[in-house]
């Protein structure tokens, strides 16, 4: 009956009853656990290849634990200033302090950095007055990220009073910006919501500051 078989079929049973051949393979080891990220190291020098962008809900922080702001995979990224993201930072009236042109460095810097452009309404009576809080975002280099709106408004001022009010608090928001940031200012704040509540208007016998 063996005699019978083809000299292939023979050749493969001699080739498995004898030792394995050694095969060129390398071990690659596990693959890493879920959730895990391979680091990117950098291109070598002078390499023009093009960096990818970061993974999503990561952002560029170069200098804090590698170009991600990872450190032994974990992120770094700095809480954000108190008052950021919804709450009132601080208030503005006729009577605040306007900041000139040199760089933010603090957060409470912002509102005074507002006044400069901001020109409330002449009032209508002895005892009107507009009151109301404007929510917006700023991007690293001070740019409006979105659209500024109003939140809160007195219910209790002239309704042509809030309304022209409310106007110039947006006006004073798109005039002052782009606004010049320090770089740790502006990492810590950008794209997070601030909300500044202004207060006040011009006398009706004094020309709008």
């Amino acid at each position: 009956m063996r005699a019978r078989l083809p000299a292939l079929a023979l050749l493969l049973l001699a080739c498995a009853s004898g030792p394995a051949l050694a095969q060129d393979t390398r071990d690659l080891g596990l693959p890493p656990p879920s959730g895990f990220q391979n680091p990117v190291l950098p291109p070598p020098s002078g390499s023009q290849n093009p960096v990818l962008p970061p993974p999503t809900g990561q952002r560029y922080m170069p200098g804090i634990g590698g170009r991600f702001g990872d450190r032994d995979g974990r992120r770094t990224v700095p809480p954000p200033p108190p008052g950021v993201d919804g709450g009132v930072i601080g208030t503005v009236s006729p009577e605040t302090i306007a900041l000139g042109g040199e760089p933010l460095d603090r957060l409470d810097q912002i509102g005074p950095a507002l006044r400069r452009c901001w020109q409330p309404p002449t009032a209508e009576g002895p005892d009107t007055a507009g009151r109301a809080s404007v929510r917006f975002s700023l991007r690293r280099d001070g740019t409006l990220f979105g659209q500024p709106r109003v939140t809160w408004e007195v219910r209790r001022a002239p309704p042509g009073l809030r309304e022209r009010f409310s106007n110039s608090l947006l006006a004073a928001v798109r005039d002052c910006t782009p606004m010049r940031l320090s770089p740790a200012l502006g990492g810590s704040i950008a794209g997070r919501p601030i909300t500044i509540r202004f207060h006040g208007r011009a006398p009706s016998n004094q020309r709008a500051v």
